[in-house]
Formats: C-alpha cells, structure tokens, sequence
C-alpha cells in the first residue's frame, strides 16, 4: 500500500509518477517566479540572447564563435550579430587569428563585460538568499543535498565540467 501524500493544492497524490509531476509543476511555477525577480534584464537593456552569450563567455572563458553557437543553440551567424553588438556596448572583444587561424574569431568578455555579469550574478544571489530567508536552518540542510543531486543531474545532461560537480558537493559555490 503505497503513502497518501498531498500535492500543491492539497489533493492527494499516490504514486512516485504524480509526486514527481507535482514537484515538477511547483519547480516550474518557482522558476517563472525567480525569472520575473532575477532577470538580469530590463527594457532597454541587453536581449535575453546576448545575456547568455556574455554569461557563457563569463562562465566559459574565451570561446570561439563556433563553440558559442554550439553551446547556445543558435547559429554562428546569430552569435557573430549578437557578438558585434556586444563589442559597441564595449562588453565584449572579438579577436581574429588568437588561435593562429585568421579564420578563427574568439570572444572574450572585456573588464566593463566582466563587471556587469558579476554584477547580475550579485543580485541574483541576494534575492535567492532573501527568499530562502522562509525556510529554517533544518529545512535548508535537508534541501542543500536534494538541490545538489538535482543539479549534478541537469548537469550530466548539459555536458558540466567535473569540477562544477566537485564544487557543488563541497559547498564551494560557483561563479
């Protein structure tokens, strides 16, 4: 006989399946909520597109702009047009033959690109920290080790590095 559990509305949820559906939507529901909260962006500002190409650069290091298409999903022409105009907000540099290959372009966060993500990354922060401000010191360590699995999971999806992964499960934090 499997435990009657209760979902977001108090409804009951019997199985693994439905739980786990439950938990799904209310992650959902939370990630809309910290989007509205935390995006960096503001009208007038950066593309959400050009925000993750500076915060890959920032995370990555120097990439080439076919590295960048590759790990953002986009085409390299779409990343040579945001590179460009990341370059004129002075957020960026794009060097040609760094590698020794003329054909190769390279992208690199200038220090006023640096500056801006670790500022977005600030914010971020302090908001998350104000928001788990609800939860009891017990409650935070029950959830730090679910959280890590969850992300060490995403990130063996995503192709994370093993060194995020170690940093994670030492308490370190990341970028």
């Amino acid at each position: 006989m499997s435990k009657m559990l209760h979902g977001r509305k108090g409804e009951p949820v019997q199985d693994s399946t439905a739980l786990r559906e439950t938990i799904a939507d209310l992650l959902i529901e939370l990630g809309r909520h910290l989007r509205r909260h935390m995006h960096a962006l503001r009208p007038g500002d950066l593309t959400p597109e050009q925000f993750w190409l500076l915060k890959r650069v920032w995370s990555r290091g120097p990439l080439r702009i076919g590295e960048l298409a590759a790990e953002l999903g986009v085409t390299p022409s779409a990343v040579t047009v945001g590179c460009k105009r990341l370059e004129r907000a002075g957020l960026v540099r794009r060097v040609r033959g760094a590698t020794g290959d003329e054909r190769v372009v390279l992208v690199t966060l200038t220090p006023d690109g640096e500056a801006r993500v670790r500022e977005w990354q600030s914010q971020r922060r302090r908001y998350l920290v104000e928001l788990l401000a609800v939860l009891d010191p017990s409650e935070l360590t029950a959830l730090r080790p679910l959280l890590v699995r969850l992300v060490e999971a995403a990130g063996q999806e995503d192709g994370a590095s093993d060194d995020s992964r170690r940093s994670l499960r030492s308490g370190s934090s990341l970028r």
